[in-house]
């Protein structure tokens, strides 16, 4: 793909020297206490001004839903290593909780459309996403949304990288999608 193909499709961030997040790796839903993983990539121009995670939602504002802690993947020469830090609850202005964490440290690399050819070249495109990992804890028989953001501090307005995520305590959510979505894909059942 070439680079005025990637523009029109994205948007030239990277001219506009600000940063932009793109989520690139999102499941589909939040299973109660099984870890959920999340990766982004910066799309737009580098930024040494750091980020930030929020969870948020009317079910996280009531206690509803709860998360345990923040996990990091930082890649470092090529091998991953999770960083464990706190998830905590905040109030904002308008009196709402929500989940919210900053890290002030990490470096958004600018956004490379090159394609990995090598090992060496694959390892530095891995090295310029940013993988997180939470912990829902839920025991409802709902499957209430929640908002997961993640913003540069560099463009919060314009750079953020949201998604809207049910939460369920369905601990065998897939076996049973699966079991209904069957009669779509299997044997017709005879009359």
């Amino acid at each position: 793909m070439k680079m005025n193909e990637i523009k029109g499709i994205l948007g030239d961030h990277v001219a506009s020297g600000k940063p932009c997040l793109k989520m690139i790796s999102c499941g589909e839903i939040m299973i109660d206490r099984l870890p959920y993983t999340f990766s982004l990539q910066n799309i737009g121009a580098a930024s040494n001004e750091g980020l930030i995670v929020s969870l948020s939602g009317d079910d996280i504002d009531s206690g509803r839903v709860r998360f345990t802690d923040l996990i990091f993947q930082r890649i470092s020469n090529g091998k991953a290593e999770w960083v464990r830090y706190d998830l905590p609850l905040v109030t904002k202005n308008d009196g709402k909780r929500i989940y919210q964490a900053r890290f002030g440290s990490i470096f958004l690399s600018e956004f490379d459309p090159s394609v990995a050819s090598t090992e060496e070249e694959f390892l530095g495109v891995l090295s310029t996403q940013l993988t997180f990992r939470v912990t829902p804890l839920f025991d409802g028989d709902d499957t209430p949304e929640i908002m997961l953001s993640v913003y540069p501090l560099g463009d919060p307005l314009t750079g953020s990288a949201t998604e809207w995520k049910k939460v369920t305590s369905d601990q065998d959510y897939f076996l049973h999608k699966l079991k209904k979505n069957k009669g779509l894909f299997g044997r017709k059942k005879r009359r």
